[in-house]
Formats: structure tokens, sequence, C-alpha cells
């Protein structure tokens, strides 16, 4: 790690990123919420399943209804604004159903 470059311990980082990736990924709708949330897990974790691998998998489980929300909301607040990989992992663009 770069020093003086803030992070969250590797462990929270990649549970919370790994959440992310799958509650993304059971609520795709279509490609684009797809693509849009798929891009950005494939930026915040390089050595993840790739973006390819996360669009096909939101995609085969975008008959999921009760998730299809979710995505829309996901994707919608990624591209409101530029979040970075720690803001997105402490929680910044989070969904429940609730919200």
């Amino acid at each position: 790690m770069v020093a003086g470059a803030s992070a969250m311990p590797r462990p929270a980082l990649t549970f919370a990123l790994l959440f992310a990736l799958a509650s993304f990924a059971l609520g795709c709708s279509g490609s684009e919420p797809c693509e849009v949330v798929c891009a950005k897990n494939a930026e915040c974790q390089p050595d993840g399943p790739g973006k390819e691998t996360c669009v096909t998998l939101c995609l085969d489980l975008s008959d999921r209804a009760s998730y299809a929300d979710a995505i829309e909301h996901q994707a919608e607040c990624y591209e409101e604004e530029d979040w970075s990989c720690d803001q997105l992992a402490s929680g910044a663009c989070d969904y429940s159903p609730e919200d």
C-alpha cells in the first residue's frame, strides 16, 4: 500500500465489496444497471471476478423480482456521484427496501 493512503482493513473491504456484489447481482433487472454496477465492482475489486462474470451472473439472476429494484437504485446512486471505492465499501450507496 502507498504510504499515507487510507484504506479499510482488507477483510472488511473484501466483505463489504463481496456483499455489495452479491446484492447487486441478485437485483439485476436489465443489462444497463448490471453494466454500471459491475463496472464499478470491477474497478473496486481488481482481483475479483471481473466485469464480464459479474454481468453474466447479474443477468442470470435478474428474474428474482424481489431484488429488481435494488440494482436500479445502486446503478442510479453510482451515476449520481463519482464515489470512491472506499466510500462505497463504507456504505455510500447501500440500499434496502426500507430506504
